[in-house]
């Protein structure tokens, strides 16, 4: 199964824990995860624990202006830059799609 997370809230938020452990479930599983970060969800890129997501096998990318917009650095080696538009395309590939708001 291909999951998605779409992530919009602060890295800070109760959100954090929760969508951690539904990724490891799901990897454990052997189940494909794309965590996509866009919106307030793209200061996950200067919590430095937030590189175990993609630690645990998940793909994970960003919306490089919603970064741009609140300063968040975007030279991370482990998370890809997109746009929203990107996320647009892809989101039809994937068997279920979870929003963290």
């Amino acid at each position: 199964m291909k999951v998605l997370f779409v992530i919009t809230s602060i890295p800070y938020a109760k959100d954090y824990n929760t969508v951690l452990n539904l990724i490891r479930k799901l990897r454990e599983r052997n189940h494909e995860v794309t965590v996509f970060f866009s919106g307030n969800g793209v200061y996950y890129l200067i919590r430095p624990e937030a590189e175990e997501i993609a630690k645990l096998g998940a793909r994970v990318l960003f919306c490089s202006h919603s970064a741009n917009q609140r300063g968040v650095p975007t030279e991370v080696s482990w998370a890809e830059s997109s746009s929203t538009y990107g996320l647009s395309q892809m989101i039809g590939g994937f068997d279920r799609v979870l929003v963290f708001n």
